[in-house]
Protein backbone atom coordinates (compact mmCIF):
# COMPACT_ATOMS: atom_id res chain seq x y z
CA UNK A 1 0.00 0.00 0.00
CA UNK A 2 1.33 3.43 -0.91
CA UNK A 3 2.17 6.12 1.62
CA UNK A 4 -0.59 8.37 0.27
CA UNK A 5 -3.17 5.59 0.72
CA UNK A 6 -2.15 5.11 4.36
CA UNK A 7 -2.27 8.87 4.96
CA UNK A 8 -5.77 9.15 3.49
CA UNK A 9 -6.99 6.29 5.68
CA UNK A 10 -5.59 7.89 8.80
CA UNK A 11 -7.16 11.24 7.94
CA UNK A 12 -10.51 9.62 7.12
CA UNK A 13 -10.79 7.54 10.30
CA UNK A 14 -9.60 10.45 12.46
CA UNK A 15 -12.32 12.70 11.03
CA UNK A 16 -14.90 10.03 11.87
CA UNK A 17 -13.62 10.05 15.46
CA UNK A 18 -13.16 13.85 15.67
CA UNK A 19 -15.67 15.64 13.39
CA UNK A 20 -14.09 18.93 14.46
CA UNK A 21 -10.38 18.70 13.77
CA UNK A 22 -8.20 21.73 14.46
CA UNK A 23 -4.71 22.54 13.26
CA UNK A 24 -3.52 23.06 16.85
CA UNK A 25 -5.22 20.05 18.43
CA UNK A 26 -4.19 17.53 15.73
CA UNK A 27 -1.24 19.10 13.91
CA UNK A 28 0.02 15.90 12.26
CA UNK A 29 -3.35 14.66 11.05
CA UNK A 30 -4.35 18.19 10.10
CA UNK A 31 -1.56 18.32 7.53
CA UNK A 32 -2.83 15.05 6.02
CA UNK A 33 -6.36 16.44 5.79
CA UNK A 34 -5.12 19.52 3.96
CA UNK A 35 -3.03 17.47 1.51
CA UNK A 36 -5.79 14.97 0.76
CA UNK A 37 -8.88 17.15 1.23
CA UNK A 38 -10.10 16.71 -2.36
CA UNK A 39 -10.15 12.90 -2.17
CA UNK A 40 -11.50 12.94 1.39
CA UNK A 41 -14.27 15.32 0.41
CA UNK A 42 -15.24 13.05 -2.49
CA UNK A 43 -15.27 9.97 -0.24
CA UNK A 44 -17.47 11.63 2.36
CA UNK A 45 -19.81 13.22 -0.18
CA UNK A 46 -20.19 10.50 -2.83
CA UNK A 47 -20.00 7.41 -0.63
CA UNK A 48 -21.54 8.58 2.64
CA UNK A 49 -23.53 11.71 1.87
CA UNK A 50 -21.54 13.80 4.37
CA UNK A 51 -20.10 17.28 3.90
CA UNK A 52 -16.48 18.07 4.72
CA UNK A 53 -15.57 21.74 5.18
CA UNK A 54 -11.86 22.55 5.38
CA UNK A 55 -10.65 26.06 6.26
CA UNK A 56 -7.24 27.53 6.99
CA UNK A 57 -7.34 26.38 10.61
CA UNK A 58 -9.86 23.55 10.98
CA UNK A 59 -11.89 20.81 9.33
CA UNK A 60 -15.55 20.18 10.12
CA UNK A 61 -17.38 17.00 9.12
CA UNK A 62 -21.16 17.35 8.94
CA UNK A 63 -23.12 14.11 9.16
CA UNK A 64 -26.14 15.14 7.11
CA UNK A 65 -29.46 13.31 7.56
CA UNK A 66 -30.80 10.73 5.13
CA UNK A 67 -34.59 10.57 5.18
CA UNK A 68 -34.51 12.66 8.35
CA UNK A 69 -32.10 10.32 10.15
CA UNK A 70 -28.45 10.70 11.08
CA UNK A 71 -27.04 7.19 11.27
CA UNK A 72 -24.07 7.41 13.62
CA UNK A 73 -23.03 5.73 16.87
CA UNK A 74 -25.07 6.88 19.84
CA UNK A 75 -22.79 8.50 22.36
CA UNK A 76 -22.13 6.32 25.38
CA UNK A 77 -23.12 8.24 28.52
CA UNK A 78 -23.96 11.42 26.57
CA UNK A 79 -24.30 14.81 28.28
CA UNK A 80 -27.66 15.50 29.87
CA UNK A 81 -30.29 17.60 28.14
CA UNK A 82 -29.66 20.46 30.58
CA UNK A 83 -25.94 20.48 29.74
CA UNK A 84 -26.76 20.62 26.02
CA UNK A 85 -29.20 23.49 26.60
CA UNK A 86 -26.61 25.41 28.60
CA UNK A 87 -24.02 24.75 25.88
CA UNK A 88 -26.35 26.17 23.23
CA UNK A 89 -26.98 29.24 25.37
CA UNK A 90 -23.24 29.48 25.98
CA UNK A 91 -22.57 29.38 22.23
CA UNK A 92 -25.08 32.18 21.66
CA UNK A 93 -23.50 34.20 24.47
CA UNK A 94 -19.96 33.59 23.17
CA UNK A 95 -20.86 35.11 19.80
CA UNK A 96 -21.29 38.51 21.53
CA UNK A 97 -18.38 38.07 23.94
CA UNK A 98 -14.87 39.45 23.56
CA UNK A 99 -12.27 37.44 21.67
CA UNK A 100 -11.00 36.18 25.04
CA UNK A 101 -13.67 35.25 27.55
CA UNK A 102 -13.90 33.37 30.84
CA UNK A 103 -16.16 30.85 32.49
CA UNK A 104 -17.57 33.56 34.74
CA UNK A 105 -18.20 35.97 31.86
CA UNK A 106 -20.07 33.30 29.88
CA UNK A 107 -21.99 32.33 33.01
CA UNK A 108 -23.12 35.93 33.53
CA UNK A 109 -24.17 36.22 29.90
CA UNK A 110 -26.09 32.93 29.93
CA UNK A 111 -27.85 33.96 33.13
CA UNK A 112 -29.06 37.16 31.46
CA UNK A 113 -29.93 35.38 28.22
CA UNK A 114 -31.98 32.66 29.89
CA UNK A 115 -33.97 35.25 31.83
CA UNK A 116 -35.43 36.83 28.66
CA UNK A 117 -39.17 36.51 28.38
CA UNK A 118 -38.99 35.04 24.88
CA UNK A 119 -36.64 32.21 25.96
CA UNK A 120 -38.93 29.35 26.92
CA UNK A 121 -36.40 27.63 29.17
CA UNK A 122 -35.83 27.21 32.88
CA UNK A 123 -33.65 30.18 33.87
CA UNK A 124 -30.03 29.38 34.54
CA UNK A 125 -29.24 29.98 38.21
CA UNK A 126 -25.47 30.04 38.92
CA UNK A 127 -26.17 30.61 42.61
CA UNK A 128 -27.00 26.90 42.77
CA UNK A 129 -24.00 24.58 42.95
CA UNK A 130 -25.73 21.95 40.81
CA UNK A 131 -26.24 24.49 38.02
CA UNK A 132 -22.62 25.63 38.18
CA UNK A 133 -21.46 22.01 37.84
CA UNK A 134 -23.64 21.58 34.77
CA UNK A 135 -22.39 24.84 33.29
CA UNK A 136 -18.79 23.65 33.62
CA UNK A 137 -19.73 20.57 31.59
CA UNK A 138 -21.44 22.81 29.02
CA UNK A 139 -18.28 24.88 28.61
CA UNK A 140 -16.26 21.68 28.11
CA UNK A 141 -18.74 20.61 25.45
CA UNK A 142 -18.08 23.87 23.58
CA UNK A 143 -14.35 23.22 23.91
CA UNK A 144 -14.78 19.73 22.45
CA UNK A 145 -16.48 21.09 19.31
CA UNK A 146 -13.84 23.78 18.85
CA UNK A 147 -16.02 26.80 19.59
CA UNK A 148 -13.83 27.68 22.58
CA UNK A 149 -10.11 27.09 22.95
CA UNK A 150 -8.43 27.18 26.38
CA UNK A 151 -5.71 29.81 26.55
CA UNK A 152 -4.18 28.48 29.75
CA UNK A 153 -4.92 26.02 32.48
CA UNK A 154 -8.03 23.93 31.87
CA UNK A 155 -8.20 20.90 34.15
CA UNK A 156 -10.56 19.25 36.61
CA UNK A 157 -9.11 21.14 39.58
CA UNK A 158 -9.62 24.52 37.92
CA UNK A 159 -13.18 23.64 36.86
CA UNK A 160 -14.04 22.33 40.32
CA UNK A 161 -12.61 25.52 41.80
CA UNK A 162 -15.00 27.68 39.81
CA UNK A 163 -17.97 25.41 40.57
CA UNK A 164 -17.19 25.62 44.31
CA UNK A 165 -16.59 29.42 44.08
CA UNK A 166 -12.92 29.05 45.02
CA UNK A 167 -12.04 30.56 41.63
CA UNK A 168 -13.92 33.74 40.77
CA UNK A 169 -13.03 33.78 37.06
CA UNK A 170 -12.63 30.16 35.99
CA UNK A 171 -10.90 29.19 32.78
CA UNK A 172 -9.94 31.64 30.05
CA UNK A 173 -10.94 30.79 26.47
CA UNK A 174 -10.41 32.11 22.98
CA UNK A 175 -13.72 32.40 21.13
CA UNK A 176 -13.27 30.54 17.82
CA UNK A 177 -15.93 32.38 15.85
CA UNK A 178 -15.38 30.45 12.65
CA UNK A 179 -16.09 27.12 14.34
CA UNK A 180 -18.74 28.69 16.55
CA UNK A 181 -20.73 29.57 13.44
CA UNK A 182 -20.14 26.09 12.02
CA UNK A 183 -21.46 24.20 15.05
CA UNK A 184 -24.62 23.25 13.16
CA UNK A 185 -25.11 22.61 9.46
CA UNK A 186 -28.12 24.52 8.05
CA UNK A 187 -29.66 21.38 6.53
CA UNK A 188 -29.25 19.32 9.69
CA UNK A 189 -30.67 22.19 11.76
CA UNK A 190 -33.69 22.50 9.47
CA UNK A 191 -34.40 18.78 9.78
CA UNK A 192 -34.05 18.93 13.58
CA UNK A 193 -36.48 21.85 13.81
CA UNK A 194 -38.90 19.93 11.59
CA UNK A 195 -39.13 17.12 14.12
CA UNK A 196 -36.47 14.96 12.51
CA UNK A 197 -38.08 14.71 9.08
CA UNK A 198 -36.61 15.97 5.84
CA UNK A 199 -39.11 17.38 3.37
CA UNK A 200 -36.74 17.10 0.41
CA UNK A 201 -37.54 14.56 -2.32
CA UNK A 202 -35.71 11.23 -1.87
CA UNK A 203 -32.10 11.40 -3.02
CA UNK A 204 -31.13 8.85 -5.67
CA UNK A 205 -28.05 8.09 -3.61
CA UNK A 206 -29.91 7.72 -0.29
CA UNK A 207 -29.81 3.91 -0.38
CA UNK A 208 -26.07 3.84 -0.97
CA UNK A 209 -25.42 6.41 1.74
CA UNK A 210 -27.58 4.64 4.30
CA UNK A 211 -25.94 1.28 3.63
CA UNK A 212 -22.41 2.65 3.70
CA UNK A 213 -23.07 4.51 6.94
CA UNK A 214 -24.19 1.29 8.60
CA UNK A 215 -20.88 -0.35 7.74
CA UNK A 216 -18.64 2.62 8.50
CA UNK A 217 -20.36 4.02 11.59
CA UNK A 218 -22.06 1.15 13.43
CA UNK A 219 -20.59 -1.90 15.13
CA UNK A 220 -22.26 -4.25 12.68
CA UNK A 221 -24.59 -4.43 9.70
CA UNK A 222 -27.32 -7.02 10.19
CA UNK A 223 -29.20 -8.12 7.09
CA UNK A 224 -32.44 -8.07 9.07
CA UNK A 225 -32.06 -4.33 9.68
CA UNK A 226 -31.84 -3.44 6.00
CA UNK A 227 -34.66 -2.18 3.86
CA UNK A 228 -35.54 -4.03 0.67
CA UNK A 229 -33.72 -1.35 -1.35
CA UNK A 230 -30.61 -1.64 0.83
CA UNK A 231 -30.55 -5.44 0.55
CA UNK A 232 -30.90 -5.19 -3.21
CA UNK A 233 -28.09 -2.62 -3.43
CA UNK A 234 -25.79 -4.75 -1.25
CA UNK A 235 -26.48 -7.84 -3.36
CA UNK A 236 -25.61 -6.08 -6.60
CA UNK A 237 -22.78 -3.87 -5.30
CA UNK A 238 -21.18 -6.01 -2.59
CA UNK A 239 -17.72 -6.05 -4.20
CA UNK A 240 -17.71 -2.26 -4.63
CA UNK A 241 -18.99 -1.63 -1.09
CA UNK A 242 -16.34 -3.85 0.50
CA UNK A 243 -13.61 -2.33 -1.68
CA UNK A 244 -14.66 1.18 -0.64
CA UNK A 245 -14.59 0.24 3.06
CA UNK A 246 -11.11 -1.26 2.75
CA UNK A 247 -9.84 1.71 0.73
CA UNK A 248 -11.14 4.34 3.16
CA UNK A 249 -10.26 2.65 6.46
CA UNK A 250 -7.78 -0.18 5.96
CA UNK A 251 -9.95 -2.24 8.30
CA UNK A 252 -11.15 -5.81 7.77
CA UNK A 253 -14.71 -6.70 6.78
CA UNK A 254 -15.94 -9.81 8.58
CA UNK A 255 -18.86 -11.51 6.81
CA UNK A 256 -21.29 -13.88 8.49
CA UNK A 257 -24.68 -15.34 7.63
CA UNK A 258 -26.46 -12.71 9.76
CA UNK A 259 -24.55 -9.75 8.35
CA UNK A 260 -21.12 -8.16 8.30
CA UNK A 261 -18.92 -5.99 10.46
CA UNK A 262 -16.04 -3.63 9.76
CA UNK A 263 -13.38 -4.54 12.32
CA UNK A 264 -11.05 -1.69 13.32
CA UNK A 265 -7.33 -2.41 13.44
CA UNK A 266 -6.69 -0.62 16.74
CA UNK A 267 -8.90 0.10 19.75
CA UNK A 268 -8.22 3.81 19.28
CA UNK A 269 -10.06 3.63 15.95
CA UNK A 270 -13.41 2.92 17.60
CA UNK A 271 -15.53 5.10 19.86
CA UNK A 272 -16.28 2.29 22.33
CA UNK A 273 -13.68 -0.51 22.55
CA UNK A 274 -14.95 -3.67 24.23
CA UNK A 275 -13.96 -5.38 26.41
CA UNK A 276 -11.42 -3.11 28.03
CA UNK A 277 -9.42 -4.04 31.13
CA UNK A 278 -11.73 -2.39 33.62
CA UNK A 279 -14.37 -3.65 36.05
CA UNK A 280 -17.40 -2.29 34.17
CA UNK A 281 -16.44 -4.08 30.96
CA UNK A 282 -15.65 -7.28 32.85
CA UNK A 283 -19.03 -7.51 34.56
CA UNK A 284 -20.82 -6.59 31.33
CA UNK A 285 -18.99 -9.38 29.50
CA UNK A 286 -19.81 -11.88 32.24
CA UNK A 287 -23.48 -10.84 32.36
CA UNK A 288 -23.65 -11.21 28.58
CA UNK A 289 -22.20 -14.72 28.82
CA UNK A 290 -24.77 -15.68 31.45
CA UNK A 291 -27.58 -14.37 29.22
CA UNK A 292 -26.23 -16.31 26.24
CA UNK A 293 -26.10 -19.49 28.29
CA UNK A 294 -29.59 -19.00 29.66
CA UNK A 295 -31.41 -17.60 26.63
CA UNK A 296 -29.32 -17.90 23.49
CA UNK A 297 -28.82 -15.57 20.53
CA UNK A 298 -32.00 -13.98 19.19
CA UNK A 299 -33.92 -14.44 22.44
CA UNK A 300 -35.77 -11.75 24.37
CA UNK A 301 -34.15 -10.78 27.66
CA UNK A 302 -36.18 -9.28 30.49
CA UNK A 303 -35.20 -7.22 33.52
CA UNK A 304 -35.55 -10.36 35.61
CA UNK A 305 -33.10 -12.17 33.35
CA UNK A 306 -30.63 -9.32 33.79
CA UNK A 307 -30.99 -9.41 37.58
CA UNK A 308 -30.46 -13.17 37.64
CA UNK A 309 -27.38 -12.93 35.44
CA UNK A 310 -25.97 -10.09 37.55
CA UNK A 311 -26.56 -12.06 40.75
CA UNK A 312 -24.66 -15.02 39.33
CA UNK A 313 -21.75 -12.83 38.30
CA UNK A 314 -21.55 -11.25 41.76
CA UNK A 315 -21.43 -14.70 43.35
CA UNK A 316 -18.82 -16.09 40.96
CA UNK A 317 -16.51 -13.05 40.84
CA UNK A 318 -16.83 -11.11 44.11
CA UNK A 319 -13.25 -9.83 43.95
CA UNK A 320 -13.88 -8.22 40.58
CA UNK A 321 -16.46 -5.80 41.98
CA UNK A 322 -15.20 -2.30 42.67
CA UNK A 323 -17.12 -0.18 45.20
CA UNK A 324 -19.32 1.41 42.53
CA UNK A 325 -20.52 -2.04 41.45
CA UNK A 326 -21.38 -3.30 44.92
CA UNK A 327 -24.52 -1.16 45.27
CA UNK A 328 -27.89 -2.79 44.65
CA UNK A 329 -28.67 -2.94 40.95
CA UNK A 330 -25.28 -1.52 39.91
CA UNK A 331 -24.05 -4.59 38.03
CA UNK A 332 -27.21 -5.05 35.96
CA UNK A 333 -27.58 -1.35 35.20
CA UNK A 334 -23.92 -1.04 34.18
CA UNK A 335 -24.14 -4.15 31.99
CA UNK A 336 -27.43 -3.08 30.40
CA UNK A 337 -26.15 0.41 29.57
CA UNK A 338 -22.88 -0.79 28.05
CA UNK A 339 -24.31 -3.78 26.17
CA UNK A 340 -27.09 -1.61 24.76
CA UNK A 341 -24.58 0.98 23.57
CA UNK A 342 -22.74 -1.83 21.75
CA UNK A 343 -26.01 -3.08 20.21
CA UNK A 344 -25.51 -6.46 21.87
CA UNK A 345 -28.73 -5.85 23.76
CA UNK A 346 -31.26 -4.01 21.61
CA UNK A 347 -34.25 -2.38 23.39
CA UNK A 348 -37.70 -3.61 22.47
CA UNK A 349 -40.24 -0.80 22.22
CA UNK A 350 -43.09 -2.83 23.70
CA UNK A 351 -41.68 -2.91 27.20
CA UNK A 352 -38.77 -3.32 29.63
CA UNK A 353 -37.01 -5.97 27.56
CA UNK A 354 -34.18 -6.37 25.07
CA UNK A 355 -33.35 -8.53 22.09
CA UNK A 356 -30.06 -10.44 22.33
CA UNK A 357 -28.62 -9.67 18.89
CA UNK A 358 -26.61 -12.03 16.72
CA UNK A 359 -23.45 -10.03 17.40
CA UNK A 360 -23.52 -11.17 21.03
CA UNK A 361 -22.45 -14.66 19.96
CA UNK A 362 -19.01 -13.22 19.19
CA UNK A 363 -18.43 -12.88 22.96
CA UNK A 364 -19.69 -16.24 24.19
CA UNK A 365 -17.59 -18.43 26.50
CA UNK A 366 -14.89 -15.89 27.41
CA UNK A 367 -11.82 -17.26 29.17
CA UNK A 368 -11.30 -15.36 32.40
CA UNK A 369 -7.85 -15.32 33.93
CA UNK A 370 -6.08 -13.39 36.66
CA UNK A 371 -2.32 -13.67 36.52
CA UNK A 372 -2.08 -17.29 35.34
CA UNK A 373 -5.04 -18.78 37.19
CA UNK A 374 -8.63 -19.01 36.02
CA UNK A 375 -11.03 -17.03 38.18
CA UNK A 376 -13.70 -19.71 38.01
CA UNK A 377 -11.43 -22.50 39.26
CA UNK A 378 -12.11 -23.62 42.78
CA UNK A 379 -9.30 -23.05 45.25
CA UNK A 380 -7.45 -26.25 45.96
Amino acid sequence: MSRHAVERQRAFTTLLRFPVLERRSHPEVWSLVRVHQVVLGEWFSHRLGYRLVVTDSAARLFRLPVDGTVLAPRRFQPPSRRVIVLAILGAAAAEDAEDITTTQDLSDRVRALSAHEDVALSPYDPDRFAERKLFVKAVQLLVSVGALRPTGRDDDEQREGWAHRRDAVGGAYEVRRELLLRMADPLALRVALAGGRDDRPPDEFATRHSLMRRLIELPVLLHGDLTEAERSYLTSQRHRVLAWCAEMTGWTVEQRAEGMALIAVNETDTDLPFPRTRAADFVALMVLDELLRARGVGAVVTSEDLRAAAAEVKVRYPKALINELRADGAVESTAQELLSALDLLRPIETGDAWWLTAVAARYRDPQVVVLNARLDEEAE
